[in-house]
């Protein structure tokens, strides 16, 4: 049920997807259980998480996930995240396009990193 990596993907990346790795799982909540480990920490981004991304350790191995706009994780990924972080939002801006959020999450786990 989630997205493939189609040409008009690629378009919109604007070549990023070149340079990244792409895995496309059936069960995500599966999949992230069995690539859990004690360097990798899955961290699910969600606006009404008890952390934020700055209180959040975001500087070693991660996987982040992302849930379907306006939707949110699915309960079960939800629940195999090893933690939780949402962006801290100002005025009346109550979540974020998925995109986006992935962006600000992955500039703050660079910026971590040093």
């Amino acid at each position: 049920g989630s997205a493939r990596v189609t040409p008009a993907v690629c378009r919109a990346a604007a070549g990023a997807v070149e340079h990244l790795a792409v895995a496309v799982v059936t069960n995500l909540a599966r999949y992230l259980g069995e690539v859990k480990r004690g360097d990798l920490w899955v961290i699910g981004a969600a606006g009404d998480a008890g952390r934020t991304m700055w209180e959040a350790d975001l500087s070693g191995g991660l996987a982040l996930v992302f849930g379907a706009e306006g939707k949110g994780l699915r309960p079960l990924v939800r629940r195999t995240c090893d933690d939780l972080v949402s962006i801290p939002l100002d005025g009346r801006v109550e979540s974020l396009n998925v995109s986006v959020a992935a962006a600000v999450l992955l500039y703050e786990a660079k910026r971590q990193r040093g």
